[in-house]
């Protein structure tokens, strides 16, 4: 710690006392009290509190407050400090008229005292960049870092999160310090600042878990899901997180309430599909444009698209399609080109062009077995879709959907089979990273990196962030981002991890 010491020599009658200083801070000098007490030259430090606080008579340190006050036999009184050495017990700190400070205006100071950025586990490279183990060279030596914990939202698990570019949003979901269960609060996470920031209250939706949510490149929309009571909620809200304000979205053509149901971004309309409703899986949904503010139905035509819930959703970009894959239905109809297992979860998927209002089935050549509670992502050319159960078990599998050539199963060390799960596509490493998740009913706190070009597993994830399932992660491009969830031991959590492969 750098701080200043310079040398003053007092006169007190005919004889001189040469001190060190404590610092620059400090700039009244002891002078002899009225009685002629001698001043301290030196002092000893207690162990235990006190000190800083309303002025005590003292004769010697003994008089004094533990664990850190001391005499100040100039002025007859008990002091935090006298000399630097006073402020061993707090490191960073210097003594500054009788108290052992921090200011903020110094690099290390500050209310977590940052100043080693080397090798502090707490402090790497950046003040409040904590690791989860050693800290090197200003560098976690880990693939994961900690989420920063300061003003974090409460512990919750089945929310929302976004990304919008340079900040994380999470919102929503099952919350044990809410009166109703669920909670209509959230927060946004800074990876620079490694901080929160609540997002504002006026004009969100009512309290839920299980909904939805995209980035529009401006705003987070968030749609469906249920209440505390289980009901189904039909609508939804706009969030400006420049402006950290809510708006309304038209309830006017919107779904009917539904929950476990996917949605999508197509670059200029939410799409909202499928779900259940309390009675039944659904078999249409509605395109959402926030730039008119208003819906337009979709349904099931022709129909080879068969009601589901649990499946997954993503936008192919280049195809302009929304690809829907596996899922669980009921009421099935035997005709229809998709493929199910007699508990009802899908196999094969199907694709809608919003354009031309028309549906596709995919290609069910060397397709995925039937699954729902599965994850998938897009790489930029195929779709990746990973794991989920059939009714009967947990599945590791995984294969890649292109339009062109069809289904290619996975290569490499498959991970643990797992439901529940998250998934995100990292642009820049042209992987995609697979954490957490329950396989028999138990969290997980395993994942894997597929590596898309290779079409190969080529990695696990380190086993550093707590088991966890309805948890939520985004992608940043390069690093994974989780957050939230819930376990057996701990319940509902209120931290997360960043992994980088």
């Amino acid at each position: 710690m750098a701080s200043t010491r310079w040398a003053a020599t007092w006169l007190f009658g005919t004889a001189t006392l040469s001190l060190a200083c404590v610092d620059a801070l400090r700039l009244e000098p002891p002078t002899p009290a009225g009685t002629g007490g001698a001043p301290a030259s030196s002092s000893q430090t207690g162990m235990g509190g006190g000190g800083g606080g309303a002025a005590i008579a003292c004769a010697s340190n003994s008089d004094c407050p533990e664990p850190t006050s001391v005499c100040d036999l100039v002025k007859g009184e008990c002091t935090e400090c006298l000399v630097l050495a006073d402020c061993g017990l707090r490191p960073g700190t210097v003594c500054s008229k009788g108290a052992c400070v921090c200011p903020d205006s110094l690099a290390y100071c500050g209310p977590n005292l940052c100043q080693d950025l080397t090798s502090s586990q707490e402090h790497c490279g950046k003040c409040d960049h904590a690791c989860f183990g050693t800290c090197a060279a200003g560098a976690c030596v880990d693939a994961w870092e900690p989420v920063g914990k300061k003003d974090a939202p409460s512990p919750r698990y089945q929310h929302v999160a976004v990304w919008t570019g340079s900040k994380m949003v999470v919102w929503g979901g099952l919350d044990n310090q809410s009166p109703t269960g669920s909670t209509a609060t959230g927060a946004i996470y800074d990876p620079v600042t490694f901080s929160w920031k609540a997002t504002a209250l006026v004009g969100a939706p009512t309290h839920r878990h299980s909904a939805t949510a995209v980035w529009t490149g401006s705003e987070m929309l968030v749609w469906g899901g249920r209440n505390a009571q289980g009901l189904p909620l039909g609508d939804g809200a706009r969030f400006d997180v420049a402006k950290n304000a809510w708006s309304p979205m038209s309830m006017s053509g919107a779904p009917t309430p539904r929950s476990r149901h996917s949605a999508v971004w197509s670059g200029t309309e939410m799409i909202v599909w499928g779900g259940f409703d309390s009675s039944n899986e659904l078999q249409y949904g509605a395109r959402y444009s926030p730039s008119a503010d208003t819906w337009t139905s979709i349904v099931a035509q022709p129909t080879p698209v068969a009601s589901r819930a649990d499946h997954c959703g993503v936008w192919d970009k280049n195809k302009s399609l929304m690809f829907l894959l596996g899922g669980f239905g009921d009421n099935i109809d035997e005709s229809l080109t998709d493929l199910y297992w007699g508990n009802g979860n899908v196999s094969a998927g199907v694709a809608y062009n919003p354009q031309s209002e028309s549906w596709v089935v995919l290609s069910s050549l060397a397709e995925p077995s039937a699954r729902s509670l599965h994850t998938c992502v897009f790489d930029g050319q195929r779709t990746l879709v990973f794991g989920g159960a059939n009714g009967s078990q947990d599945l590791n599998s995984g294969a890649a959907y292109d339009p062109l050539s069809g289904w290619t199963s996975f290569g490499g060390n498959l991970p643990d089979a797992r439901r529940n799960h998250t998934a995100v596509w990292l642009d820049t490493k042209k992987v995609m990273v697979v954490f957490g998740g329950t396989f028999n009913n138990a969290p997980l706190d395993t994942g894997a990196v597929f590596d898309s070009t290779a079409n190969l597993w080529i990695k696990p994830t380190p086993r550093i962030l707590s088991a966890r399932r309805g948890h939520s992660a985004v992608s940043t491009g390069d690093r994974m981002i989780v957050w939230g969830g819930l376990n057996n031991s701990e319940g509902m959590l209120r931290d997360g991890g960043i992994y980088t492969p």
